[in-house]
């Protein structure tokens, strides 16, 4: 993706000077520059990351779908069309969560994934998904809006204060109009589950948002 034009000057030999990479297109490492490179443009600020090795031109609007995009590229080759970003990363797509230190992927426990590259960092959940639980995003499968709240409805409170608080981001979920997923609509999803374990502690948790509103600042629920 030639996301970069080159001019002589003053960038070592030459200079970068980034150019809008087309619709819910990123600058990666590859044919123009490496990785090094693109992350001392970014320090200079002459790029902003997205998340990993993903780059847009600085003071570029950053969409959900550059958002899915950059994280897709944290996945290998191999197993991108195979799993679909979920829970945390789901979220911080959406625009509800922090960036979170790990991609959070799942793949349907009819599929295989492989073994993982060393020091991955992508965290693979196998999982059973119903028809309506994925859609397409850029270049990658991703959890539907309300399946990511039912998720994290679910989802226990990490232990490391790297990740955020599952509660608060489902209220940030809530929260956003144009995603369509109240409170009440997650709660409805949840209790139509059948024989589904921890499934009074998600309820609990739905209810407390519902009834107090949104945790206090650095605090956890289950």
């Amino acid at each position: 993706m030639d996301s970069l034009r080159i001019s002589t000057g003053v960038w070592g030999a030459a200079a970068a000077r980034p150019i809008p990479p087309a619709p819910h297109e990123l600058i990666v490492p590859g044919r123009l520059f490496a990785d090094v490179e693109l992350a001392a443009l970014h320090a200079d600020g002459v790029l902003q990351r997205v998340y990993g090795s993903g780059y847009l031109p600085a003071g570029t609007a950053e969409t959900a779908e550059h958002r899915a995009l950059a994280m897709s590229f944290e996945i290998p080759a191999g197993l991108v069309h195979k799993v679909i970003l979920g829970r945390f990363s789901a979220a911080w797509v959406y625009g509800c969560a922090a960036k979170p230190p790990r991609v959070t992927a799942l793949l349907d426990h009819k599929r295989r994934a492989g073994s993982l590259p060393p020091f991955s960092a992508l965290q693979i959940h196998e999982v059973t998904l119903g028809r309506f639980d994925v859609v397409q995003l850029a270049r990658i499968r991703i959890t539907s809006v309300l399946r990511t709240a039912v998720d994290l409805a679910f989802q226990r409170t990490p232990s490391s204060a790297d990740w955020p608080d599952p509660a608060a981001v489902l209220w940030q979920i809530s929260e956003r109009r144009k995603l369509g997923c109240p409170l009440a609509l997650v709660r409805n999803a949840v209790q139509s589950l059948p024989r589904v374990p921890h499934k009074n502690r998600a309820l609990a948790r739905i209810s407390e948002l519902i009834e107090h509103g949104p945790p206090p600042s650095g605090s956890g629920s289950g």
